[in-house]
């Protein structure tokens, strides 16, 4: 089972890659306007490799040639593929060593983030070029955000796995969840969005 896990793994870190880059061509989506109009077209949010970037504007297409951009603040959300993004507010502040994340209307700025659970519990990927890095690859950071609270927590420390205290506090409301995040029962934080959405409400 270990094995198993350690090839899941490593299959999804050289997975991603991939699937990141294949947003560099304009796919099939749709945008949400603030009015909650659905716009269909041609999406595209970043350019392609090795130089690329991610939009701070989505790129929108429809019948023509010309496209047109859209911001974190002139739309709600939009979907390229088979990725959903939303136009949240973020902003990240530090407190007696700790860095501390939230989610508040006019605090921070708008940005786009990949969701990938939805509910009460919502897992947001925060993704950003490592510019610092030679090779200059995408990252992706996981955050928790509870729906009825600013409070967003990152969930892993990078390859030391989970951030454990952290998310017993987080979690204070579900003590099922919180044992099996110390038994190690979830591999991946998909896994412990669907469950607290699924058995903890």
């Amino acid at each position: 089972m270990k094995y198993y896990s350690l090839y899941l793994f490593v299959s999804c870190l050289l997975i991603q890659p991939l699937s990141i880059s294949a947003q560099s061509t304009f796919q099939n989506g749709y945008i949400v306007t603030n009015e909650n109009d659905t716009i269909f077209g041609q999406i595209k949010d970043r350019s392609a490799e090795p130089f690329g970037e991610i939009f701070k504007k989505v790129k929108m297409k429809k019948k023509w040639i010309f496209y047109k951009k859209y911001s974190p603040r002139s739309i709600k959300s939009y979907k390229i593929g088979d990725k959903t993004y939303e136009s949240i507010w973020y902003d990240s502040y530090t407190e007696l060593f700790s860095i501390f994340h939230i989610s508040k209307a006019d605090q921070g700025e708008k940005t786009f983030m990949r969701l990938a659970v939805d509910g009460e519990l919502k897992l947001y990927w925060k993704e950003y070029r490592d510019h610092a890095n030679s090779d200059g690859y995408e990252i992706a950071i996981p955050f928790f955000k509870k729906t009825n609270s600013y409070e967003m927590v990152r969930v892993t420390q990078g390859v030391l796995g989970f951030k454990k205290k952290l998310l017993r506090n987080f979690f204070s409301d579900c003590p099922s969840i919180v044992e099996k995040i110390d038994n190690g029962d979830f591999e991946v934080p998909e896994q412990i969005a669907l469950y607290y959405n699924s058995s903890c409400n």
